[in-house]
């Protein structure tokens, strides 16, 4: 009670107090604002709009280019490509020696450590490589890539030799490829001993936060970066399937990069305060890939295709330069998926129209005895304008009188149905890519055993088959670019593909970051510079 009493005398003197001070002292001065506490540094975020996302996190099991962006941000490769020239350097390797003709000899970087603390040595790289060649297609779709691999021996930590089955002239370029990137073994052994699910772990420039599947997926900046951290701290990969919806997302800000935006939407971009366009040529020809005769896939398939005249048909049917003016110029013509600076590629398949003769399609179509019989062609929307010129080559084939089923599926169901299976009809169209900068990968859909595309056989095959197998253990580049130029000229001649153009593509981004495409189209951000404010 005492101690109460005392509160309140005290409280009331405080009062008597402060009122008087306000009768007989002067204007306060206006206060000076109060210092403000330094504010954290915010974190830099990167959100980028895609129109699909990974299947997996582990870089063996998924080699659609979408996957291989992701995959090389979180993952380095012993040898990899120059960001600006696309010329084969050492990248977690230091250096490589070419002791023969099966024998590589890598010095390793030192003072690397994965996203756990792990330090990288030579263990991790036969832990990477061993899991794969020590495995099954079923379980790793780049499964057959590696085989080249026969031996690794270790000499020490830092110093590994690769020996190749056989002589191996793209052996950059294999290194270099889907996959490639070296993953933590201690931690790749214990998930493998627990079952657990996959955890990808590796030295790239990005680190693993979450996935939401079919929705997004978040990486943070590696600070200990071998390169150096990053230049953004958290990058958001989004699905956006839409390519209206990612673009308007752009325009609004709630993304800051965006793959594929179309030229009808370039001057909405370019216009619109904070953002802008930018075009590369990419490595991708757009093709139809015609059915030619059964596969270890589709073994009881026989159909129109089957007929040369009918793939010729198919070939005099479409009008190239319409379908460049369709996509606003946004692609060279074509006649061959071997496309420049690559070893091989050849004047008289590049900027190339091809002949356009729908007159002489018809006259095939009658010496071939076609009466009509339905053609399957699938296509997807992954591609810029795929849709409309999907529809363009279904109108333009069936102007000389064939009776074409044209579906357009959702990327998903395209690859699940059509693509990876290799289960496709008559007819299906895709852009196949060449980020290994060598031809080899070109044409290996067209060796004896690897035939699930087409279903290719005949005399032209028999040949092509022998000079794939050759170009493919020949050290000489001079005479093994003269192998594929033949290999190609087979290929025109049987038609098992009709090849389109080569893709131009884009990239929507914000002014807050700076950017440029390099030659693969690879989304790789090690790179990225963040430009707000500096």
């Amino acid at each position: 009670m005492r101690r109460a009493l005392g509160l309140l005398m005290t409280a009331g003197l405080l009062l008597l107090a402060l009122a008087l001070a306000a009768c007989v002292a002067p204007a306060a001065p206006e206060a000076a604002p109060m210092e403000e506490e330094p504010m954290m540094d915010e974190e830099i975020t990167l959100t980028i709009g895609m129109n699909e996302l990974v299947t997996s996190l582990d870089p063996p099991t998924d080699w659609a280019i979408a996957a291989t962006w992701i995959h090389t941000n979180m993952f380095d490769c012993l040898v990899w490509r120059n960001r600006e020239t696309a010329d084969f350097e050492p990248w977690l390797a230091e250096s490589y020696e070419n002791i023969d003709d099966t024998t590589w000899r890598l010095k390793l970087r030192e003072g690397v450590t994965f996203h756990n603390g792990e330090p990288f040595t030579a263990d991790a790289v036969v832990w990477t490589y061993s899991r794969i060649i020590e495995a099954s297609r079923d379980e790793f779709i780049t499964y057959n890539q590696w085989l080249f691999i026969d031996q690794m021996n270790v000499l020490d930590d830092y110093n590994i030799e690769i020996v190749t089955a056989t002589p191996e002239p793209a052996f950059l370029s294999k290194m270099a490829g889907t996959g490639c990137g070296i993953q933590a073994p201690e931690h790749g052994r214990a998930q493998a001993e627990s079952g657990a699910d996959y955890m990808p772990v590796g030295t790239g420039p990005l680190m693993f936060d979450s996935w939401i599947k079919d929705d997004s997926i978040t990486l943070r900046a590696n600070e200990s970066y071998w390169q150096g951290k990053p230049d953004v701290d958290v990058v958001i990969w989004r699905n956006i399937p839409e390519v209206s919806t990612r673009v308007a997302n752009l325009l609004t800000g709630d993304v800051d990069m965006i793959v594929a935006v179309p030229p009808q939407d370039w001057e909405r971009v370019n216009s619109n305060k904070g953002t802008n366009v930018v075009d590369f040529l990419t490595t991708r020809v757009m093709l139809l890939a015609l059915r030619v005769g059964p596969s270890s896939t589709m073994e009881d398939w026989s159909g129109p295709t089957a007929d040369r005249r009918i793939r010729e048909a198919i070939s005099l049917s479409i009008d190239r330069e319409a379908l460049l003016g369709l996509i606003d110029g946004m692609g060279v013509p074509v006649l061959s998926r071997v496309t420049p600076p690559t070893l091989g590629w050849d004047e008289q398949f590049i900027n190339q129209l091809g002949e356009y003769n729908p007159e002489r399609a018809k006259e095939l179509l009658a010496e071939a005895g076609y009466d009509g019989e339905e053609l399957t062609y699938h296509s997807s929307t992954r591609w810029l304008a795929q849709k409309e010129v999907s529809e363009a080559l279904e109108a333009m084939m069936e102007a000389v009188g064939l009776n074409v089923d044209l579906q357009v599926l959702d990327v998903t169901t395209f690859n699940e149905q059509v693509y990876r299976p290799n289960r496709n009809e008559e007819i299906y169209m895709t852009a196949l890519g060449n980020s290994f900068f060598d031809p080899w990968i070109t044409v290996l859909s067209e060796r004896s055993d690897r035939r699930e595309r087409s279903g290719w056989a005949g005399p032209n095959a028999d040949a092509a088959d022998e000079l794939i197998r050759a170009a493919a253990v020949n050290m000489d580049p001079e005479a093994r670019g003269q192998q594929y130029v033949q290999i190609q000229e087979l290929i025109a001649e049987d038609i098992p593909y009709v090849y389109l153009y080569q893709m131009r593509d884009t990239i929507g981004l914000s002014d807050k970051f700076a950017w440029d495409p390099p030659l693969d189209g690879f989304i790789w951000l090690g790179n990225i510079d963040y430009t707000a404010n500096n």
